[in-house]
């Protein structure tokens, strides 16, 4: 096996690692939200706001929902709960843009290489 090949392995599981800790602070952030708003079943939306394949039309459509329900109990604790895990997510997208960036230049160089 080459470098190259070895390159694009790692890259790609950067890029897979990124966006699975993205998906699990998006879960968290979600759940405090719609607690701190009072929401009926704070993990489901949780849930549903991370599924994959355009799941991202949930996400929109809580977020336009959720207008509707001020904050009410937001205490200190989840506040800086939700403030790191916004830091959390800026870092691993950070992560999964840089990695899939990498991932596909190398996998382009790589092909034309090998034809």
């Amino acid at each position: 096996m080459d470098l190259q090949l070895i390159t694009i392995i790692i890259s790609g599981a950067v890029t897979v690692l990124g966006g699975i800790i993205l998906q699990y602070n998006i879960y968290q952030m979600t759940k405090i939200d719609a607690r701190a708003r009072g929401l009926k079943h704070p993990k489901l939306l949780g849930l549903l706001n991370i599924s994959g394949n355009n799941g991202n039309a949930f996400l929109l459509a809580y977020l336009i929902g959720r207008k509707k329900y001020p904050i009410q109990n937001l205490g200190k604790r989840d506040k800086e709960n939700l403030e790191s895990f916004k830091k959390k997510s800026r870092l691993a997208l950070a992560i999964h843009l840089i990695g899939g960036a990498v991932f596909i230049i190398l996998l382009i160089y790589y092909k034309n290489m090998s034809f």
